[in-house]
């Protein structure tokens, strides 16, 4: 296994607007080289836009996303914003130098205008940074993604041959033999074999489908695997067979993965760290054990309290946490933040959550 100490991808402060929808909301996190990286939530929490906006399916509104420390996408939103409310400022200040009078009020506006400028010619070198990386696109092809549904995301008009080798083709590979050689045996990894490259998607059921779109990410060689609910769409049965294909993979080619999910129970089992999302917010992240034990967070809380168990005793006295955010927090005066509560658990909250979560600590100590 590669050494896990090494950060492979690291979001800083990303926000993925759609019009006044915040589908991502200020999220931070880093993936270590090797590791399962699991993404959790709720339907509609942000999770999928969060994978999306990795592998630049769209363009982000702010923040940054770096590979093996090279920024490969940017937003300018934060950097027009700063522009606009260093504009507002300068011309507040101008007024009250203005107002105020004296014989160097002249002198001291022409420096604060000229710090403006100089701030102004900054920021919009930045955006043309931003607007650089967002272009580097090859970097981007070392990481792909496993979509949710194993149906919609294959086209039914190509063969299976021609969907995995797609990637390859848009990259540059011309050579037919080879690709042919490279889908050949991308089919056999995951367990299907090559007489199966001449079929279409609809021959195949759904688990055989998921299949083919682990092979398609595979094929192009990459060291990060963003699986998107990869199996929520199959049967039970499926999904175990489908998560132990991604295990031996991630064995035998040293892969990185972000393993998008709503079920806890099968990102336990598989993930070595765990960030839990919020309305498009991170509001805890932890190694999966710490998580389990020691759930800080009320949302996190009420989805551990959601996972059944195949025990008939358990489940008769199981009770639901229901988590209503007005009830516990007070966000009026103090604004929370995504904070360290101790050596790699981070909880979302505020000044005086913080330190009853330090208290809560020193007692379990």
């Amino acid at each position: 296994m590669p050494n896990q100490g090494e950060t492979l991808l690291r979001v800083e402060h990303l926000c993925q607007y759609f019009g006044k929808n915040k589908a991502v909301d200020d999220v931070s996190f880093e993936v270590k080289k090797g590791e399962v990286f699991g993404l959790v939530g709720e339907s509609g929490c942000g999770k999928t836009t969060t994978g999306r906006s990795i592998i630049k399916l769209y363009d982000i509104t702010s923040g940054n996303i770096y590979f093996r420390n090279e920024r490969i996408a940017a937003g300018t939103l934060s950097y027009k914003k700063n522009m606009l409310e260093a504009k507002k400022k300068f011309q507040e200040e101008k007024k009250a130098l203005e107002a105020a009078g004296g014989a160097d009020s002249k002198k001291k506006i022409a420096e604060k205008k000229a710090a403006l400028d100089k701030y102004l010619a900054e920021q919009k070198e930045q955006i043309k940074f931003a607007v650089k990386d967002h272009k580097r696109r090859r970097v981007v092809t070392e990481i792909q993604m496993i979509f949710q549904d194993p149906i919609s995301s294959l086209d039914p008009r190509m063969t299976v041959g021609d969907i995995i080798a797609e990637g390859l083709v848009i990259r540059g590979e011309k050579d037919k033999q080879k690709i042919n050689k490279k889908v050949y045996e991308a089919l056999e990894m995951v367990g299907l074999v090559r007489e199966h490259a001449g079929r279409y998607p609809h021959e195949f059921s759904g688990g055989q489908r998921q299949r083919i779109g682990v092979a398609r990410a595979v094929v192009m060689n990459p060291e990060l695997i963003i699986a998107d609910e990869p199996v929520s769409a199959l049967d039970v049965s499926i999904q175990a067979q489908v998560i132990n294909l991604l295990d031996d993979l991630r064995e035998k080619m040293g892969l990185t993965i972000i393993f998008v999910a709503h079920d806890l129970s099968v990102v336990k089992y598989y993930s070595d760290r765990i960030g839990v999302m919020y309305f498009g917010k991170m509001v805890e992240l932890a190694d999966s054990d710490e998580l389990f034990k020691h759930p800080l967070h009320p949302y996190t809380r009420s989805l551990l309290s959601a996972i059944p168990m195949p025990d008939p005793e358990y489940e008769k006295q199981r009770q639901r946490i229901t988590y209503v955010p007005l009830k516990e927090h007070d966000y009026s005066v103090d604004l929370p933040s995504l904070r360290e509560v101790s050596p790699g658990h981070f909880v979302h909250c505020n000044d005086m959550e913080f330190k009853k979560i330090q208290e809560t600590l020193a007692k379990e100590a």
